[in-house]
């Protein structure tokens, strides 16, 4: 039987224990009988099976031809679906083979990657699971777009002294300037978010201190500190990073 459907015994048992196959009678010498209706039978659930229908649910379309179509339009659906996940997955692989970027890059950011410093390629897989896609669109903009001092900076040790913060603070202003004037809603980030904010705005900050060192950190902030207040941006965007950095001191208060 099993040679027959090219299947296994322990699979018929399974069968048989699920009450899909029933169990035929034996012979006087123990053995048992099986005929042509467990072979059909045994067919048509292998047949099923092919098809993706769950063994929960080939007992619930055996005789139901209005059942059978449901469940053969949601296999549809859910094969469509599994189709494009793989597809998706395929042209990745062969964009990080293509740009030899490393396996754990964000998808959108492939290209890119080997502009990208390693803590920045870690940042913006999170960003991944937190921003919409406009936005990691946007990011993706942001990292293609590097400068010598931003070499500096990713290579800069946490023990850089204070000249040095100052001086790269200067040197990578301007391009932050243009950054958050083309892009005012870094400002207040957690606006395209979406899923949980808190998380997510608690995800990054924790993200940001393991992975950026406290010279590169302070490096950002003097230059932000020094271009902020020279923005040219409408006074909503100011009065929105205003409430957002209202809004985490309140957060870390609490």
């Amino acid at each position: 039987m099993a040679r027959l459907t090219g299947t296994t015994v322990n699979t018929i048992r399974h069968y048989h224990k699920l009450g899909l196959l029933t169990e035929p009678a034996r012979m006087s010498n123990g053995y048992k009988q099986y005929g042509a209706s467990h072979l059909l039978r045994l067919h048509q659930i292998r047949r099923m099976r092919e098809l993706g229908i769950p063994l929960a649910d080939i007992g619930s379309v055996d005789d139901d031809h209005e059942q059978q179509q449901l469940a053969l339009k949601q296999l549809e659906s859910d094969l469509g679906e599994q189709i494009a996940a793989l597809e998706k997955a395929r042209t990745e692989v062969s964009q990080i083979l293509e740009h030899g970027a490393p396996i754990d890059t964000a998808a959108g950011f492939i290209d890119v990657a080997s502009r990208m410093s390693s803590a920045d390629r870690s940042l913006m897989n999170i960003y991944s699971t937190l921003y919409e896609e406009s936005a990691l669109a946007e990011m993706r903009s942001i990292m293609s777009e590097t400068t010598p001092y931003d070499q500096e900076v990713d290579e800069l040790a946490e023990d850089a002294d204070d000249a040095t913060r100052e001086r790269l603070a200067e040197q990578i202003a301007p391009s932050m300037k243009r950054h958050l004037e083309a892009k005012p809603w870094l400002l207040a980030p957690t606006d395209r978010m979406t899923g949980d904010v808190k998380m997510g705005q608690a995800a990054i900050i924790g993200s940001i201190s393991e992975l950026y060192n406290d010279a590169q950190i302070d490096v950002i902030q003097r230059a932000f500190i020094s271009v902020f207040p020279t923005l040219d941006i409408p006074d909503e965007d100011r009065e929105r990073f205003t409430a957002f950095i209202k809004h985490v001191a309140a957060e870390e208060e609490g």
